[in-house]
C-alpha cells in the first residue's frame, strides 16, 4: 500500500498540494498578524505577479507537455493530431517511443523558451515596476520593497526557462516522482517562511526566503531529467538547428492556448493588480487575501484531476475511450469534492479564525466569498471538461475563453459604476455561465461519446448539491 501511494500521481500531487493547505493554516495568519495592510497586500501582489507568468509562455507549456506524451507513447508525427486530422487517427503509433519527434520536439522547445524568457524579461521590468509604485508607496519599508521585486523579477525569469524540464517530466508521466521532490521542498519553504516571521519578520527577508526555495524547483527537475528512462533527456537534448515546420507545427495548437489563457487566468489576475492601483490599502489586502485562498483551495483540488492529464493523452493515442470515461469521471469528482469542502470550511471558520490572531486585515463579507465560490466551482466545471478535449490536441479553449473573457470584461466595466467590487465575481459568473462551461463541456462530452446526465450525476451532481446548500443556508442567515 505505501508503495502503491508511494507512486500515485493523484497521492503525491495532494501531498504537494496539501503543502498550500499547510500555507492556509500556518503562514498566512502570521502574515496578517505580522504585516500591515499595506505590506500584505503588496506580498499578495508579488503572488499576483508570479501567477501572471503562466500565460508569458503563450500556451507552449501545455502543447509540449501534451506533444511530448504522444512522442513518448508511440505517435509517429505531430500532424497525427492536428485539427485537421483529429478524426483519422488509425495505427499510426508504434509500441515504444518516437526518439527523433521527441528530441525535434524538446530542441524546438528550447528554442521558443530562450526567446520568451527575454520577452518575460522586459514585461517584468517595464509593467511589472509600473504595477509596484503605489503598493509599494503604502509599505512600511519602501526601499526593501523595492530590493524584493528586483530578486522576484530576477528568480522568476530563471524559474521560467526551467519549465523546459518540467514539461518533460510530465509528458512522461513522472508525476509522482515529480510532487514527491515538491513536497519536500514546498514543506522546507514552508516551514522556513514561518521561521521569519517569527525571528525576523520582514517583507524582504520572507520573499528571499521564498525565491531561494523556488530556484531549487530548476535544480529538482534538471537532476529529475537526467535520471528518468535511464537518461533519456540527455540523449535528445541536444539542441538542433531552428527547424520552422515543425515550429509552426507546434504553433497552430499552442496560439489558441496562448490566448485562452490571456482571457482567463490572465484577465482574472490583471483584475487584482488593477485593483491595487486604485483601491486602499486595506481594502486591496482583504480582496487579494481572498483570491490568494480561493486560488489555494482550487490549485489543491485539481490534484486528482490534473495530475492524470499526461495519462489523458495516452489513452487518446491508445483510443482506449472506456478508459478515459472512467478515469474523467473519477478525477472530477474528487476534484469538485475537495473544492467544495475546502471553500465551505474557510466561509464557515474565516472570521473567527482572523479575529482570533488577531488580524490587520479583514475577511470579505459572505455575499463576496459566495459568489467568488460560485463562480469559480463553475469555472472548474468547464476548465476540467476543456482539459478532456485538449487531450486530442485540437485546440477550442481560445474560442471559449475569448468569448466568456470578453463577457467578462463588458460586463465587469458596466456593473463597476454600480455594485463596485462585486462587479467582478458577477463578471465572472456571465461570463463562466454564459458561454465557457457550456461550450467546454459540449465537445467534451462529444469526444468521449457520453450525454451530460449519465455522465454529470457521477461527477459533478453531488458536490453541486453541498454547494447550494450551503450558499442557502448563509443566505438564510443574513
Amino acid at each position: 500500500m505505501f508503495k502503491k501511494a508511494w507512486n500515485s500521481p493523484t497521492i503525491t500531487t495532494w501531498m504537494s498540494y496539501s503543502s498550500q493547505a499547510l500555507s492556509l493554516l500556518g503562514l498566512i495568519p502570521l502574515i496578517l498578524k505580522k504585516f500591515t495592510p499595506g505590506d500584505v497586500a503588496l506580498w499578495y501582489l508579488f503572488s499576483t505577479i508570479i501567477a501572471l507568468q503562466s500565460i508569458a509562455d503563450f500556451g507552449f507549456r501545455q502543447t509540449f507537455t501534451r506533444l511530448i506524451s504522444f512522442a513518448y507513447g508511440g505517435a509517429r508525427d505531430i500532424d497525427t493530431f492536428s485539427p485537421d486530422n483529429k478524426n483519422k487517427v488509425t495505427s499510426t503509433e508504434s509500441t515504444g517511443p518516437n526518439i527523433p519527434l521527441m528530441h525535434s520536439i524538446v530542441s524546438t522547445m528550447k528554442h521558443i523558451y530562450k526567446r520568451l524568457t527575454v520577452v518575460l524579461f522586459f514585461l517584468l521590468l517595464i509593467f511589472g515596476t509600473w504595477s509596484m509604485v503605489k503598493p509599494i508607496r503604502s509599505a512600511s519599508h519602501p526601499d526593501q520593497a523595492w530590493i524584493a521585486w528586483t530578486v522576484i523579477l530576477l528568480v522568476s525569469c530563471v524559474n521560467f526557462y526551467g519549465k523546459i524540464y518540467l514539461n518533460y517530466l510530465e509528458g512522461l508521466f513522472k508525476i509522482a516522482m515529480v510532487r514527491r521532490v515538491e513536497t519536500l521542498r514546498a514543506f522546507a519553504n514552508i516551514m522556513t517562511c514561518i521561521g521569519v516571521l517569527y525571528f525576523s519578520p520582514s517583507l524582504l527577508n520572507l520573499v528571499i526566503v521564498n525565491q531561494f526555495w523556488a530556484l531549487t524547483i530548476i535544480l529538482r527537475d534538471i537532476t529529475l531529467c537526467k535520471r528518468v528512462e535511464d537518461g533519456l533527456y540527455t540523449r535528445i537534448a541536444r539542441q538542433l538547428a531552428f527547424n520552422k515546420q515543425v515550429f509552426l507545427k507546434i504553433w497552430q495548437p499552442a496560439w489558441r492556448s496562448g490566448i485562452s489563457g490571456f482571457m482567463s487566468v490572465g484577465l482574472y489576475n490583471l483584475t487584482g493588480v488593477v485593483y491595487a492601483q486604485i483601491g486602499s490599502s486595506p481594502a486591496v489586502a482583504s480582496y487579494l487575501l481572498v483570491m490568494r485562498i480561493i486560488s489555494q483551495i482550487r490549485d489543491i483540488s485539481m490534484a486528482p484531476f490534473y495530475s492524470k492529464i499526461p495519462l489523458m493523452a495516452r489513452l487518446r493515442v491508445q483510443h482506449d475511450i472506456k478508459g478515459l470515461v472512467k478515469l474523467v469521471q473519477r478525477g472530477m469528482l474528487l476534484s469538485h469534492l475537495v473544492f467544495v469542502v475546502g471553500f465551505v470550511t474557510v466561509g464557515l471558520f474565516a472570521n473567527q479564525l482572523l479575529t482570533l490572531i488577531h488580524s490587520k486585515v479583514e475577511f470579505v463579507d459572505q455575499t463576496m466569498w459566495l459568489l467568488m465560490g460560485v463562480a469559480f466551482f463553475i469555472h472548474r466545471f468547464g476548465a476540467m471538461h476543456m482539459q478532456v478535449y485538449l487531450s486530442t490536441n485540437h485546440v477550442i479553449s481560445h474560442i471559449a475563453d475569448g468569448i466568456s473573457g470578453i463577457l467578462y470584461i463588458v460586463s465587469t466595466l458596466m456593473l463597476a459604476r454600480y455594485i463596485g467590487i462585486y462587479a467582478i465575481p458577477i463578471g465572472m459568473l456571465i461570463g463562466y455561465l454564459g458561454f465557457y462551461a457550456w461550450y467546454a463541456a459540449k465537445f467534451s462530452y462529444k469526444s468521449l461519446q457520453v450525454n451530460f446526465l449519465n455522465f454529470e450525476k457521477l461527477t459533478s451532481f453531488v458536490p453541486l448539491v453541498i454547494l447550494m446548500v450551503y450558499t442557502i443556508f448563509e443566505l438564510l442567515l443574513k
